[in-house]
């Protein structure tokens, strides 16, 4: 678990796991847009119809899911959007590009949320498009307390910085959990039913057996990957060693 950056120009927001989105808003009509530019306006519909409300402007969040905790839940996010039941989910803001006609990124973080929370007050209390705080206070403390609430971390931003696009010095995330990039080389399961992943990293040119990973889907889900995965079945087994059993 890595430590949020401290000092007195950093500041602290909640991490989200979701679908990072651009809602862009013009006389009226709303696009929804993912980091590689992909319009995924059909995708959220609820979500669009409530930015379109909005005056001209250019936003950024994160569309979530929440679990019963409340916490946000990618896999219940994917569960929505293939059963194309998108109406519970949550567009979280916390930066504003353009307001108004008026050009915001150049100027700092504190600033454009500024901006960002005007556009939203003429959205009143929808509960589906939420402004996103930020804290100055210790990220330790909050990455300690986003941790014990079962939340995926906390993002760290410097209140003085620009908005720019991408990585960069500005800004860093700290998660709760560990993550480790890993390619699918297999599944386990019973005729019919699907129970586990077999996962692994490549190694100096080969793929190396790492261990199982439980998917987290509901059966609809897991009958969909099975007619993914069933053409793709070869006879032997792409691992460069042997998977245990």
């Amino acid at each position: 678990m890595a430590h949020p950056p401290g000092g007195a120009n950093w500041v602290h927001e909640v991490k989200f796991d979701g679908y990072r989105m651009q809602a862009r808003v013009e006389k009226g009509k709303a696009k929804l847009l993912t980091r590689k530019g992909l319009d995924w306006t059909q995708r959220f519909p609820e979500i669009a119809a409530a930015c379109a409300k909005l005056p001209d402007g250019i936003i950024d969040g994160e569309i979530c899911a929440l679990n019963k905790e409340g916490a946000s839940d990618f896999g219940l996010l994917q569960t929505a959007l293939s059963d194309r039941k998108t109406g519970g989910l949550i567009y979280y803001v916390f930066d504003c590009l353009f307001a108004d006609g008026t050009d915001l990124r150049g100027e700092d973080l504190e600033a454009r949320k500024q901006g960002l929370e005007g556009l939203l007050k003429h959205l009143g209390k929808s509960g589906r498009v939420v402004f996103v705080p930020h804290f100055a206070s210790s990220g330790d403390a909050m990455l300690d307390a986003a941790c014990r609430m079962d939340l995926e971390g906390v993002i760290s931003k410097r209140l003085d910085a620009p908005y720019m696009s991408g990585r960069g010095d500005n800004w860093t995330k700290s998660k709760c959990r560990g993550g480790q990039e890993v390619v699918i080389g297999a599944w386990r399961g019973t005729p019919g039913k699907f129970r586990s992943l077999l996962v692994g990293t490549y190694q100096n040119g080969k793929l190396v057996y790492m261990g199982r990973v439980g998917t987290g889907y509901d059966a609809k889900v897991t009958g969909e990957l099975l007619k993914r995965l069933k053409p793709l079945a070869r006879k032997t087994s792409p691992f460069s060693n042997a998977p245990p059993g």
